[in-house]
């Protein structure tokens, strides 16, 4: 979306009347507090006249009651007098609906009205009034009092009677008729919409101004009746009264001594928005006049800018269309003057000028790269060529280095069977030798017996001596072949399953007996002594061959760096099943690996014997055959002086297929990188 100059000078001086604004209602509003305030305090006087008001009303009755109980006409119990009296009261006070005379034993003596017996007469036999008159011998307020034909409310007075020794001989009773507060809510200029209402602390209304008759002994709002019953006697509130309208109220609590209620509530309400009426029409009022000007501002900003910049800008982006459709010679025709659309277009004009250089520039440089460019093709093309030999070239030397690898581990391995041939041979040239020589002397003796025998000579002492030689040199022969025996079949075992990659179920313990009787021609020659630790039952369903290479590359390892020549030592080989996995550990106490080393051991060709004719294959074999053979893991722990420890985690069921579940290659078990080895102390 594009956004013109103008528009944003709009939004400037708009974005300038807002601060403005924002102050302007925030002092509406703090005008509008300070309104309710005042308000409230209005409202506040306003409902305590009336509470004054209502005290008078009693402090009234109390008076013209005490004073006509001190008339002749009412302490002689005069039933004509009195009622002509009472009548006479009533007329000049008709704010009390009815006035009466009662003896001490609940006759009534006179009334007015005198037609006949009023609504607003109490049941002087049950009436609290009445008796508490009598009792108190004083000034009683009584209840108040629903009359069912007119629906206004009453309150009752009562004055104790005495006669001229100051015995109580009958009461006095007034009614007053507080729909007088109406008259009263009539006078006062409150503003439209405002109510007043009397709520006794049961929460009932007794009267309310204006719809009296609608809203009169019935319940108040109960949320009325809470903000009035608070600790404090009198203070305001908002709340929306039965009718829905919002008002602000002004209450006060009246108490009157020995009335039989703990007090009554008085409540003025004044709409709300009439109160407010008049400040918010001043802010109306500033709002418009701010509007008024913020106008005037942004039509002068409008014509302004028109003059003053759009025009300018206009030519400005007249000249850069040209210069976008390839005239250079185009130029912006401004004054260049200290404003900034001067300096603007100065600047255009000196980029139209440089452009117009820099193009006649770009036009020599553009012949001199095609002539260039004819060399360059036919450079490009012979190094392309040459590129293609040198790596046709590093291919085939990159083959022939695998290859050469390839036959490097192939001819360790059987130069590592050689050895376990020649060791193994040398082991069964010892059994043969002595059951060799054992039947040549055996066959010797046998000539001379059967010499002996034909000639006669053969005496019972020399057929026994023979015997007991036949004997001895079988039991010789007999030892000797099963020795050599158990030497073929461990190295053929051994040999077979290195030579293979077949995958079968076997017991550990056993199968690493025949390693290590297969390796006891390089044992035997050193002061080591290996300690075998597992348990014979253990099965594992692996490759055989893998294992014999791994413990025997291991053993070799140790041999030729652990120790020193006739140097004693241990090895200890132990194997632990759990949760579906073995752990191999192969340790020995010697010399250590040294921590520059300890990180390197499992790289291929990295040896410290070379000089001695280590390859540096071994354990770069046994690595790549732990994790990708059989899908283990391989530790070495070291340090100097401290022996050596391989740890070997792998699971005890090798699967079929995939990379690390099956034999690898010759070629590949060794020459893929090791990562760093896992190392920690010994």
């Amino acid at each position: 979306m594009t956004i013109s100059i103008r528009t944003r000078l709009l939004a400037l001086m708009l974005a300038a009347a807002l601060p403005a604004m924002g102050v302007m209602l925030l002092t509406g509003r703090e005008l509008e507090e300070n309104v309710i305030r005042r308000a409230e305090g209005d409202a506040l006087e306003r409902v305590r006249a009336m509470a004054a008001q209502h005290g008078r009303i009693v402090d009234d009755a109390r008076l013209l009651l005490a004073t006509l109980a001190k008339t002749a006409e009412v302490r002689t119990l005069s039933p004509a007098k009195a009622q002509a009296l009472l009548a006479d009261i009533q007329a000049r006070n008709p704010v009390y609906v009815s006035l009466a005379l009662a003896d001490a034993g609940g006759h009534v003596l006179a009334r007015s009205p005198a037609e006949h017996p009023s609504p607003a007469e109490p049941d002087l036999l049950v009436s609290p009034c009445y008796r508490a008159a009598l009792r108190t011998d004083g000034f009683v307020t009584g209840e108040y009092a629903l009359l069912p034909q007119t629906r206004h409310v009453v309150l009752h007075f009562a004055q104790s009677v005495a006669n001229g020794r100051g015995a109580p001989v009958g009461v006095l009773l007034a009614a007053f008729d507080l729909q007088h507060f109406g008259t009263l809510f009539e006078r006062v200029a409150l503003p439209a919409g405002s109510v007043f209402t009397l709520t006794d602390a049961k929460g009932m209304r007794l009267t309310r101004f204006p719809e009296t008759e609608k809203y009169t002994w019935v319940p108040d709002l109960p949320r009325m009746v809470a903000r009035m019953s608070g600790p404090k006697d009198e203070g305001a509130f908002r709340e929306s009264g039965v009718d829905g309208v919002l008002r602000l109220y002004a209450y006060t609590r009246l108490h009157f001594e020995g009335a039989p209620f703990p007090y009554l509530m008085i409540r003025l309400g004044v709409p709300v928005d009439e109160a407010l009426a008049q400040a918010r029409g001043v802010v109306r009022r500033n709002l418009l006049l701010l509007g008024l000007a913020a106008g005037l501002c942004m039509a002068a900003a409008w014509t302004l800018g028109e003059v003053a910049v759009v025009r300018r800008l206009k030519e400005l982006v007249a000249a850069a269309a040209r210069l976008r459709t390839g005239d250079l010679s185009a130029r912006s025709g401004l004054d260049w003057g200290r404003d900034e659309i001067g300096r603007l277009g100065q600047a255009f004009d000196a980029m139209a000028q440089a452009l117009q250089e820099r193009e006649r520039e770009r036009d020599a440089y553009e012949n001199e790269v095609c002539h260039l460019n004819e060399f360059l093709e036919e450079r490009v093309e012979r190094r392309t060529r040459e590129l293609a030999q040198a790596n046709a070239e590093l291919s085939a030397a990159l083959e022939r280095l695998n290859q050469a690898q390839r036959h490097l581990i192939q001819s360790e391995k059987m130069a590592s069977l050689g050895a376990l041939v020649a060791g193994v041979a040398h082991e069964i040239n010892t059994p043969v030798g002595i059951g060799v020589t054992a039947a040549s002397h055996l066959e010797d003796k046998t000539k001379t017996v059967l010499d002996e025998f034909r000639a006669g000579a053969l005496k019972r002492t020399g057929l026994g001596d023979y015997l007991a030689l036949c004997d001895e040199s079988a039991k010789m022969i007999l030892a000797n072949l099963r020795r050599a025996s158990d030497l073929i079949r461990s190295f053929k075992q051994v040999a077979v399953d290195r030579s293979s990659e077949e995958r079968r179920v076997f017991l550990l313990r056993g199968y690493l007996e025949q390693v290590l009787l297969s390796l006891r021609p390089h044992l035997k020659k050193t002061a080591i002594v290996v300690d075998l630790d597992c348990d014979p039952e253990v099965e594992v369903d692996s490759y055989p061959g893998v294992w014999s290479q791994i413990v025997s590359n291991l053993v070799m390892n140790a041999l030729q760096h652990a120790f020193d020549p006739g140097q004693a030592g241990r090895i200890g080989i132990s194997a632990s099943c759990g949760d579906g996995r073995m752990r191999f550990i192969f340790a020995d106490d010697g010399r250590g690996i040294v921590p520059e080393h300890l990180t390197k051991i499992f790289e291929p060709f990295f040896t410290t014997y070379r000089q001695k004719g280590g390859s540096g294959l071994g354990l770069s074999i046994v690595y790549n055959l732990v994790t990708q053979t059989l899908g283990g893991t391989i530790h070495v722990a070291s340090a100097p002086g401290q022996g050596t420890t391989f740890s070997i985690n792998v699971p005890l069921a090798c699967g079929q297929d995939g990379p690390g579940q099956g034999p690898a290659a010759p070629g590949d078990s060794a020459m893929n990188p090791p990562p760093p080895p896992s190392t920690g102390s010994a």
